[in-house]
């Protein structure tokens, strides 16, 4: 039976039988402004909070000072939290660069696992993937790092939440590049926005 990781939200860690996978690797995709962040935020803020589960967050797409600022209305009170504790990783690609030749996941990784090791990190969420993994030069390539993304994810034992976007029109779900990455993890979660008689 596989060991789960609760998440502290209400109704979410009940309707899954306890929470994420625990040491496994979770999928939040969907719409802009639909929560993603917020779930995997949530979810890093309950283990360091209850569980002592010390957590990584990594952001490809917004700066870590925003991120904090928007949970604040949540009271999570981010700024106590240490970074042993918590700890933010800015990933975001600078407007002005230029790419000359090929990378990989390497680096990342080596700077990732730096940070796991010395706080002795449970958890960790790489949000808006998608924004790094554009900068691949093909889909055999996007799908070899994500693999090994994945593959070093379970080495660790993490708890991981990937997020990456996908828009939802009507009942359809919009394919992209990175379909492969449902039946690659153990726990896909897609949430969608709809507003109904007025309400969001």
């Amino acid at each position: 039976m596989i060991k789960k990781a609760a998440t502290g939200i209400s109704g979410f860690d009940e309707l899954t039988g306890g929470g994420l996978p625990r040491g496994r690797v979770t999928l939040v995709e969907g719409s802009t402004g639909t929560g993603k962040t917020l779930i995997a935020l949530q979810s890093l803020v309950h283990g360091v909070r209850n569980l002592n589960e010390p957590a990584v967050f990594v952001s490809f797409e917004e700066h870590s000072d925003r991120i904090k600022i928007n949970a604040e209305e949540f009271g999570w009170q981010l700024n106590n939290l240490s970074e042993d504790e918590l700890s933010f990783v800015n990933c975001q690609p600078s407007v002005d660069l230029i790419q000359s030749g090929s990378f990989d996941l390497g680096g990342l990784l080596a700077g990732l696992g730096a940070i796991v090791d010395k706080i002795g990190a449970k958890r960790v969420v790489l949000d808006a993937v998608d924004m790094l993994l554009a900068f691949l030069p093909d889909q055999m390539a996007v799908r070899k790092e994500v693999f090994r993304l994945h593959a070093w994810l379970l080495e660790r034992e993490l708890t991981a939440i990937i997020t990456t976007k996908r828009q939802h029109s009507g009942n359809v779900y919009s394919p992209t590049d990175l379909d492969f990455m449902e039946y690659m993890v153990d726990s896909a979660i897609r949430l969608r926005q709809e507003v109904i008689e007025g309400v969001s």
